[in-house]
């Protein structure tokens, strides 16, 4: 009797285990194609800009123990990312547009596909904040920051619009900096937040970001990107 009682348990462990480390936030099948909206918002203005973008898993390789995974944006951009050793590396960008990344290019995402390590820090930049007046008009800063983020919340059923997904995370960052807009005045202060949604099988199904600044010429930008649908 104690024997059989053993080898449930073990089977039992081993069951959870693999339901488990089959969870997968971050799809990497080639030929996957996630729609976006994406709305911009400016405090200053009270106006926002729309728009749609599609990203599509374009190829697939090995390298060693890892997999390079390339996608490609709907407007041209080409992001490659590594995926191996329990972690998401973004390895190389080919951006469309002539806005440069100075924020390292190589650099760890997601340090635990799991998410079992609860917090961690990414090196990120400004890249919502402008300018809307004279002298600072589309002015543009590009400070870099460490954003924290953490896992805030999980949810067994997420829904967005007409959709409902499954097995989801919530992962915030927050993160502070600051920028020279006008010699003739001091520093302005940008507060950022970055909430992101992340689904079992589908990646992210949604993305709210902030950056609010204490200076009347710029004001305070949000990002709101949404999934519209995947295959």
């Amino acid at each position: 009797m104690k024997k059989f009682q053993y080898l449930t348990l073990i089977i039992l462990f081993f069951g959870l285990s693999c339901e488990y480390n089959s969870k997968d936030y971050f799809p990497s099948l080639v030929g996957l194609k996630w729609v976006y909206s994406i709305v911009i918002k400016s405090s200053y203005t009270g106006k926002s800009y729309n728009k749609r973008i599609m990203i599509t898993n374009h190829s697939q390789k090995k390298k060693g123990n890892l997999t390079e995974l390339s996608k490609l944006y709907s407007d041209g951009s080409f992001y490659s990312y590594e995926i191996g050793n329990n972690r998401i590396t973004r390895s190389s960008v080919i951006l469309a547009f002539s806005d440069g990344i100075d924020e390292p290019v190589k650099k760890i995402i997601y340090p635990d596909m799991t998410f079992k390590q609860k917090e961690w820090i990414v090196r990120e930049q400004l890249f919502l904040v402008r300018g809307f007046q004279p002298p600072l008009l589309n002015v543009k800063p590009r400070s870099q920051f460490d954003m924290k983020y953490k896992v805030t919340k999980k949810y067994k059923n997420f829904k967005i619009k007409n959709n409902s997904f499954k097995d989801c995370l919530e992962v915030e960052g927050k993160g502070t900096t600051d920028f020279i807009g006008d010699t003739r005045s001091g520093p302005i202060e940008v507060q950022i937040t970055n909430v992101e949604i992340l689904c079992n099988g589908i990646g992210l199904v949604k993305q709210t970001r902030t950056e609010d600044t204490n200076a009347s010429a710029f004001g305070n930008m949000t990002l709101t990107k949404s999934l519209m649908s995947f295959k």
